[in-house]
């Protein structure tokens, strides 16, 4: 007869072995790509697929060195940019939507975030044409412009802010506290959490966007990374084993960014649910 420890024992053991497969499964992806990335052409394509290549090469990633610093150079540079900017924008409108009372704060907050229910594809033609007629097209400054804000960051900070009594501010305004000595020195401190969640959020988001930069980009020394990567793309030929080695170095920012934050990341989104 099975003890009542050995049912734990056994049902610990069930768990690790459904989320080992689980692990496998989402990270197989990832292997195969790393994989790839050191193999020839032509052993890409053998079956059945192997994960160790027969000779490991490293020409696929010598390819990218003609372009691809310059390709990744421009990412980091945007993102960075674009990140900072967005971060600003829906800090500062959380604020003022969570701790300011004026008329038509919910109304409008609720228009705001109405506009996520608005598909991409239904703003992208005027949002072409406003840009194309400012004379930003084909410039990083359309990019950054048009990243600059997020409903979603704003509803996620403004949530998180909404778990901070206001007898704080009230508090520091008292003591003749303004409005952004408060925001910056009260408000900000208390929620690194959230702040850096929706800085992961961010940076994953446009440094994986290909869609924006294909339609504002056409020159070649403005692209980004994620749209280099079609210099391998060619009429009657793809040339996978550079474009698995560009896109093994496109995870690793994101990854790192991930681990240095992955502690205020559960924290920020596990909090900005807490009132709402």
């Amino acid at each position: 007869m099975i003890s009542y420890r050995q049912k734990q024992q056994i049902g610990k053991l069930s768990v690790y072995i459904l989320l080992t497969i689980a692990a496998f499964i989402t990270l197989f992806p990832l292997i195969i790509v790393l994989s790839s990335s050191f193999k020839n052409e032509s052993e890409l394509f053998n079956f059945p697929f192997r994960f160790i290549p027969e000779k490991v090469i490293t020409t696929n990633f010598l390819r990218l060195m003609d372009r691809f610093p310059l390709y990744i150079w421009n990412s980091v540079k945007l993102t960075t940019t674009i990140v900072i900017v967005q971060l600003f924008t829906a800090a500062t409108g959380a604020y003022v939507f969570t701790k300011l009372r004026w008329k038509g704060r919910d109304f409008i907050f609720g228009l705001y975030l109405a506009s996520m229910m608005i598909p991409m594809q239904a703003v992208m033609i005027p949002q072409f044409l406003i840009i194309r007629n400012i004379n930003l097209y084909d410039t990083h400054l359309s990019l950054v412009l048009l990243g600059a804000f997020t409903a979603f960051g704003t509803f996620l900070i403004k949530q998180y802010f909404m778990s901070i009594p206001d007898t704080y501010c009230e508090a520091a305004r008292i003591d003749g506290a303004k409005e952004w000595t408060i925001f910056t020195t009260l408000m900000l401190p208390m929620s690194k959490a959230v702040l850096v969640t929706q800085v992961i959020f961010s940076f994953r988001f446009f440094w994986n966007d290909f869609f924006t930069p294909l339609i504002y980009i056409t020159t070649p020394s403005l692209k980004t990374l994620p749209l280099g990567m079609t210099d391998f793309v060619r009429e009657q030929y793809v040339y996978w084993g550079p474009q698995m080695a560009a896109a093994l170095i496109s995870i690793v920012p994101v990854l790192i960014i991930f681990l240095f934050g992955q502690k205020y990341f559960v924290q920020g989104v596990s909090s900005s649910g807490l009132k709402g």
